[in-house]
């Protein structure tokens, strides 16, 4: 009867570890408010492009820099790097 005792207090302790951890870093599944698509978060735009190839161009002339950068998924192509890129994204873009 022991054994028996000791997997259920073994399996309620878990039971109450699993609920103590999905009520405090539950599952956040509300949407983004991001309405219009223009939310890019900690991203700033450099660079504003009609096509994807040439937003292509744009990203893989920044990162051969050492610049981070990456492109919106929607015409017009916006380049985004992040805000302590912004001046060296600039600089490589004018050459």
């Amino acid at each position: 009867m022991t054994g028996i005792y000791q997997t259920a207090v073994v399996f309620g302790a878990l039971g109450l570890l699993a609920l103590v951890l999905r009520y405090f870093a539950g599952n956040d599944r509300r949407a983004v408010p991001d309405p219009d698509g223009t939310d890019f978060g900690l991203l700033s735009e450099v660079a504003l492009v009609p096509t994807e190839e040439a937003a292509i161009v744009l990203v893989r002339k920044l990162k051969v820099n050492g610049v981070r950068a990456t492109r919106s998924r929607n015409a017009p192509y916006r380049i985004m790097v992040f805000p302590q890129d912004v001046a060296n994204a600039r600089l490589v873009l004018k050459t």
